[in-house]
């Protein structure tokens, strides 16, 4: 007699935030800054960074697919200006 039987198969299910944080580690990876970057504090005021969160928070929020793309064209555009 085993001591124990396998239990049922169990589906991996990410903790809450897992996609937000791996999200946000991919911003910082294309931005080439550090995570710690998006979270400003007192000491390290860099409001570039701050600005570039709260850019790509409300681009994330642009649920039409052509509005994005017009987002991303001015914001090319204004980048290469």
């Amino acid at each position: 007699m085993p001591a124990s039987s396998p239990g049922p198969a169990r589906t991996h299910k990410p903790p809450p935030g897992a996609a937000s944080k791996d999200a946000l580690y991919r911003i910082a990876g294309i931005l080439d800054v550090p995570v710690a970057s998006f979270f400003p504090d007192a000491d390290r005021p860099d409001a570039a960074i701050a600005q570039a969160a709260d850019l790509v928070s409300a681009f994330v929020a642009i649920e039409n697919p052509a509005a994005r793309r017009t987002c991303l064209a001015f914001v090319r555009a204004m980048a290469g200006s």
